[in-house]
């Protein structure tokens, strides 16, 4: 029987079931999320009402699998091709990767999964695809599907899969979802430029959505042009539309108008029924090319972006090497020779009796002297703390006047306030992201503090949470 692959792409709005069979796609189904769970166009971080819906949609449409193949949502995620120096000529360590990335991607290293792949070496040298998902984000999908009762053996980021099933060695993919769109741009077949851009269409005028849209496109192409002044991109490059809102005909129409790329029909080397909407499945599509083998997954033209697996290494599950199973069965091996030999020091063991008993009694005694130790702990901890604040001196009550303060002036409600060493956490709640904002800058202004660490959920959005500030050394 041909290999069966069940796809799921997991959007703001919507979630995206696939099924395929060899190369033939023999079911699809999608479930609209429900309002409850957007805020400000982005799904809220709730795994259990996203595995809900996740576990309704494979029961309405009878697609029910434990292994998947998902993408990631691009949002707040960065990509980058690194140049990382390797003058052995193997693949790059994971050291060196990191060191190159870290001088180049936005956000810091703990806050990011990070995969990779070489795309091109040489001399002394490779050039790197990198993707950095955050880890919040990719945290709360892998806990949404875990409680959906399913393991994904495969991530891959939605721009990714996109690419992935266009198939083209030039092209502009314009992926258009009501709360987001994608600009990828595909140069010698690698995803050069990859953009997420989240917006709030249903405040639009037709007119006003295409020429967002195309003013975007033109954005990302003239950045790109910008760093490639000796190979622009080729006005003839073709342009295809996928996503929810490529329906719209329209909207097609006014963007066809409005730029001078030629636009193309998505014709994916899959064996899909006339009635399924190959645009709006693209994602799905991408992520079923994945697990196929190179050849067939590169189809007629033999382009296809790296292949990365974006599932962190902490939540593949683990199968031994071909070391470690030589090592055990070296291991039943022995143990089968040692076996007469352990026959003859039953009767030595039998000798040692004595001194087990011996040995467990000290034990126990020792169990107890440690019961004792763990109990004065928490007296030792407050009593640094206790410590911790008496050196602090007068600056710990004038840290509580300026919080409290500034709090008062712009009108937000402090919940908790918490000095941890050097450290102080507030967790607060203000009526907007103006009044949110403008407490962060009070308490920068105040100079008593660091610039203050807003959270990053929801950015710029963001109308509360815990914010952490620590004192200048002069305090």
């Amino acid at each position: 029987m041909a290999k069966r692959l069940v796809t799921l792409e997991i959007d703001t709005n919507v979630i995206r079931l696939m099924e395929t069979r060899g190369e033939k796609v023999t079911k699809w189904a999608s479930l609209a999320l429900e309002p409850t769970m957007l805020e400000e166009g982005e799904v809220v971080s709730d795994p259990v009402a996203l595995s809900t819906a996740i576990k309704q949609l494979m029961a309405s449409s009878g697609i029910e699998e434990k292994e998947v193949i998902a993408s990631v949502r691009g949002l707040y995620s960065v990509n980058r091709i690194l140049t990382v120096p390797n003058p052995t000529g193997r693949a790059p360590t994971s050291q060196a990767v990191l060191d190159a990335a870290e001088k180049v991607m936005p956000l810091a290293r703990d806050r990011l999964y990070l995969s990779w792949k070489t795309i091109a070496t040489g001399e002394g040298v490779q050039q790197v695809l990198a993707v950095g998902i955050p880890r919040d984000v990719l945290d709360t999908e892998l806990q949404a599907l875990k409680m959906a009762g399913i393991h994904p053996h495969m991530l891959e980021l939605k721009s990714m899969a996109l690419a992935r099933a266009v198939n083209r060695e030039q092209a502009l993919i314009l992926n258009i979802e009501p709360s987001n769109f994608d600009i990828i741009m595909i140069v010698n077949g690698i995803p050069e430029v990859i953009r997420t851009t989240a917006w709030q269409q249903d405040e639009l005028t037709l007119e006003d959505k295409a020429e967002h849209l195309g003013l975007s496109l033109e954005l990302t192409v003239g950045f790109y042009n910008t760093n490639h002044p000796e190979t622009p991109l080729d006005p003839a490059t073709p342009l295809l539309i996928t996503g929810q809102m490529s329906g719209e005909l329209t909207l097609i129409e006014k963007l066809e108008a409005r730029l001078g790329y030629p636009i193309n029909l998505l014709t994916p080397p899959l064996d899909c029924p006339s009635h399924l909407p190959v645009s709006q499945y693209a994602v799905n599509i991408g992520l079923t090319m994945k697990a196929m083998p190179t050849a067939k997954a590169q189809g007629q033209n033999g382009y296809s972006p790296p292949n990365i697996n974006l599932l962190p290494q902490t939540y593949q599950p683990w199968k031994p090497s071909s070391k470690q199973i030589y090592f055990f069965c070296g291991i039943i091996a022995a143990i089968a020779l040692l076996f007469p030999l352990y026959q003859l020091a039953s009767g030595a063991m039998a000798e040692t009796a004595d001194l087990k008993a011996k040995y467990t009694a000290i034990n126990n005694e020792l169990q107890l002297r440690q019961i004792e130790i763990k109990n004065r702990e928490p007296l030792q901890k407050a009593i640094k703390e206790y410590n911790t604040i008496l050196s602090m001196g007068g600056g710990f009550t004038d840290d509580l006047m300026a919080i409290n303060s500034e709090a008062h002036k712009v009108g937000i409600q402090v919940q908790s306030i918490n000095h941890e060493g050097k450290t102080i956490t507030i967790t607060c709640q203000a009526d907007s992201p103006v009044t949110f904002d403008d407490y962060l800058t009070g308490l920068e202004e105040t100079g008593r503090f660091t610039i203050p660490i807003p959270p990053p959920e929801g950015y710029p959005y963001t109308t509360g949470g815990i914010i952490k500030l620590e004192p200048k050394p002069s305090q």
